[in-house]
């Protein structure tokens, strides 16, 4: 197995899925793609069924319910971690110091420490870790950082990014905050928040204020899908921050599951020195001598990305930096900044008062 800056041999890397819900389903299908460079080597799950209908798709791995067991007989080069983030830690720490490459769906880690321990052993091993935070991969995406870095529209002053959501996601325990770390900011939020920084420049971060707001049982108290679901509920609904950069700009960031809007929405607006971009729909408008012009790239105009094709480029990408010995796609600083972040608005939140990063 290669260690960051070393080539790959020529076999297909061997990966695991641990967690084969919707989430692991993405990446298995995602990895399946990738004929004669990754080969699905090895699957988790504690649901007897859901691990029993991945191992119909691929016979040739080994299945069980025990990670520990995955790491001793599989001999995996990457895993993706899909489970619940209170397992995260435990998981990707015994993946790395087995000799895998990680990349560990999101939220990360459930606070700042765990965060240290993961991308610490991650260095000690000299093995890559990242976080499953796709929308970074959309094309769209990076052909907004582009014209940000290419100086066209100017530095980012002012950014507004959000996700709306019409649902709380009862599918799976996001909704106790001790199994998913956090609600609409912590399970959905996240995702925009990563890929505004991303497009900005991946700026540090100087201090945040948060808040965040539960309004259910007020609304879709009759969506839960069982009595018990109800009761366990404990995460917040809506979130929202304002952070502020080191290079002067300011983000404002909004989330919740308790939208009235007929769609869920994720997308961002940055207003830069020379111009304004946005995500969804994708939109690059320039102040030229006064003048606003549309310079919004013309594949993007009728169609971008979707959620999908943003995942089957993440892991693709993630396998190419194991065989290559490339660079990942986010530095350990990014993803200590993103979890920061994260902590930093619940801590706010709490307490009431702004958190600066630089006392």
């Amino acid at each position: 197995m290669s260690k960051p800056g070393e080539p790959e041999t020529a076999r297909p890397l061997r990966a695991g899925v641990i967690g084969c819900g919707a989430m692991g389903q993405m990446h298995f299908n995602a990895y399946s793609r990738l004929e004669g460079a990754v080969e699905v080597a090895g699957l988790c799950d504690l649901d007897a069924a859901r691990l029993a209908a991945a191992a119909e798709k691929f016979p040739q791995a080994h299945t069980t319910a025990d990670y520990r067991e995955l790491f001793a007989i599989a001999n995996l080069d990457l895993l993706s971690i899909c489970t619940m983030p209170n397992t995260h830690c435990d998981i990707a720490v015994a993946a790395l110091e087995a000799g895998a490459h990680v990349l560990c769906e999101k939220p990360f880690a459930m606070d700042m420490a765990q965060a240290d321990r993961m991308l610490a052993a991650a260095a000690r091993v000299e093995r890559h870790i990242q976080v499953g935070t796709n929308m970074r991969h959309m094309s769209q995406a990076g052909a907004l950082r582009d014209i940000v870095a290419s100086g066209a529209v100017g530095k980012p002053v002012y950014i507004r990014a959000w996700t709306y959501f019409t649902d709380i996601p009862w599918y799976a325990p996001h909704i106790v905050k001790c199994i998913s770390a956090g609600g609409a900011l912590a399970s959905t939020a996240i995702h925009i928040l990563d890929v505004a920084l991303w497009v900005a420049g991946s700026p540090d971060v100087v201090a945040v204020a948060g808040s965040t707001h539960k309004t259910f049982p007020h609304k879709r108290r009759e969506t839960a899908p069982t009595p018990a679901a109800r009761d366990a509920y404990d995460v917040e609904d809506i979130a929202a921050a304002h952070i502020r950069l080191a290079n002067g700009a300011t983000l404002i960031l909004e989330g919740t599951w308790a939208h009235e809007r007929k769609q869920s929405h994720y997308s961002f607006e940055m207003i830069c020195e020379k111009g304004t971009l946005t995500l969804d729909p994708v939109s690059v408008l320039v102040d030229e001598a006064g003048e606003i012009v549309d310079r919004t790239p013309e594949e993007f105009k009728e169609a971008a990305d979707g959620w999908g094709a943003s995942v089957n480029r993440e892991l693709e990408r993630f396998a190419t930096a194991i065989r290559t010995g490339g660079a990942p796609a986010q530095s350990p600083r990014e993803i200590r900044n993103l979890q920061r972040i994260q902590d930093a608005i619940y801590e706010s939140a709490h307490s009431g008062r702004e958190v600066r990063f630089d006392e």
